[in-house]
């Protein structure tokens, strides 16, 4: 009995109970409401293709594949999202992720470890609208060479823009 007033007692001198939860409450809702930041995206298409340009210089294929979306973003609400097609996700998954790993390990040997810097991104085709989110297409990656001559490439494929973050869509494997 003297344990039950001692709570009773502390509960009335100092609203602990009371702020606790408020915090319980808030902490769920925080959980269940915020938008979370997807992983490995970034700010702006500046910022990706500095990343690019910077994982190119190092040869850092392990980069290049986390600038990228990933199969469970993929399958999960990019695929879904897409028109209706006759290939079943992970199959589109797979060639996707084929194409990019050919792709990166490509522009890593024609252009790794060259000392390049980055200059521009541009989009030069046209933005698809999809729910949630949308796709730039026609990169276009503008570097300069250690002499200084620019040079622009279409060695990345599309960027999804998804809650103003930005993330590759996919390599080019030309």
């Amino acid at each position: 009995m003297h344990a039950t007033n001692y709570r009773l007692t502390f509960s009335a001198r100092c609203p602990l109970s009371y702020v606790a939860t408020a915090v319980i409450l808030f902490s769920i809702c925080s959980i269940g409401c915020e938008q979370r930041v997807w992983e490995n995206s970034l700010d702006s298409p500046d910022q990706i293709g500095l990343a690019v340009v910077d994982a190119l210089n190092r040869k850092d294929i392990e980069k290049l594949n986390e600038l990228r979306i990933q199969r469970e973003e993929y399958l999960s609400w990019i695929y879904p999202a897409f028109p209706k097609s006759n290939f079943k996700p992970d199959f589109s998954w797979s060639n996707l992720n084929k194409n990019c790993n050919v792709g990166m390990k490509r522009w890593i040997d024609r252009l790794g470890g060259v000392n390049l810097s980055y200059v521009s991104i541009r989009f030069d085709g046209p933005t698809e609208s999809y729910n949630g989110f949308h796709i730039l297409r026609g990169t276009v990656l503008t570097l300069k060479n250690s002499v200084g001559e620019k040079r622009d490439l279409k060695i990345l494929g599309s960027v999804v823009l998804k809650n103003n973050r930005y993330k590759l869509l996919s390599y080019d494997d030309g």
